[in-house]
């Protein structure tokens, strides 16, 4: 075995950590994945023991378990990794009886493949069952596009960053910011109250370029005073700002179109709607060089286009 992958946890015990910091408790974790709650507790505590740090707070009258802030930064990781998995799992499968379909590579980053283009993909795929899509994730505005066979990249660009969109990319969406929250953390008669900002944990993405998206920004914004020891947390990706959100941790700054799926959903409600603020980011699609645009790939691109309108 590979040195590197065997110093790695079980992926049963990642999986539990998961559960239970997605769902907050280990009885409905243990539910989920259909084992019991000691079970549950066995994986945790070798987990914790393995990396040699706590990874979520319980009990002590908690109602719910909490992720620390190396838990938050795992929970990130896991769930993309198990997401690339299922992604995999899913394509094998599909393999095996769909010999001959047209396979679309498209690269994104992971906010918007697991938040925004996921469903779309389902849906699409629905619309067109003989094309087939492949999503890879980059973390950078250059994706692999040879390794992968990557045709199509949606890449997050600003005018006023490095990361500038070039000659011959099409223009796709744009963000807008807004403070979200559970709807069990701030009742509904509160929400249009800018109060409210001093009254919770907030919580923010690490961000680049994008002053909209710094609850400091947001203080100015709505006509409250700098807070000198505000609780914010600051997190990596908007997957993990929406996980965070949706589990009654504090109040988020989302990026639509993003967190639109959250908010219909109701696992998420948006406050102050109408003061959302432009994004610095948008969206583009570029087309690997010299690409030549087959039916399928202009037939994904048009679909997308319309689905960001």
């Amino acid at each position: 075995m590979n040195a590197i992958f065997s110093r790695l946890p079980s992926l049963g015990a990642l999986r539990a950590f998961e559960a239970v910091a997605r769902l907050g408790s280990l009885s409905q974790a243990a539910l989920e994945l259909n084992v019991t709650k000691s079970a549950i507790s066995h994986q945790l505590r070798g987990l914790e023991g393995e990396l040699g740090t706590p990874l979520l707070r319980r009990g002590g009258g908690m109602p719910r378990a909490e992720p620390t802030d190396a838990g938050f930064e795992l929970l990130r990781a896991v769930q993309q990794a198990l997401a690339l998995l299922d992604g995999a799992c899913r394509e094998v499968r599909a393999s095996a009886v769909n010999a001959g379909q047209r396979l679309l590579h498209v690269s994104a980053n992971a906010s918007l493949a697991s938040l925004w283009l996921a469903p779309r993909i389902g849906k699409f795929s629905m619309l067109h069952p003989d094309i087939q899509i492949r999503v890879h994730l980059h973390a950078s505005q250059d994706p692999d596009w040879q390794s992968h066979g990557i045709e199509l990249a949606i890449l997050h660009m600003s005018a006023g960053s490095p990361h500038a969109p070039a000659p011959g990319d099409i223009p796709f969406v744009r963000e807008t910011v807004i403070p979200v929250c559970s709807p069990a953390l701030v009742p509904e008669a509160e929400r249009d109250d800018p109060q409210i900002f001093d009254r919770f944990r907030l919580i923010q993405e690490e961000h680049v370029a994008s002053p909209e998206t710094d609850w400091r920004t947001w203080r100015r914004h709505v006509g409250l005073r700098p807070a000198p020891k505000q609780d914010v947390l600051t997190l990596t990706g908007m997957s993990t700002v929406v996980g965070a959100a949706a589990g009654g941790f504090g109040i988020a700054l989302g990026r639509a179109p993003l967190i639109d799926a959250e908010l219909a959903s109701g696992r998420l409600v948006a406050l102050m709607p109408e003061r959302r603020m432009a994004g610095s980011w948008r969206y583009v699609m570029r087309l690997r060089a010299n690409m030549q645009v087959d039916a399928p790939l202009q037939a994904l691109m048009d679909f997308l286009i319309a689905e960001g309108r």
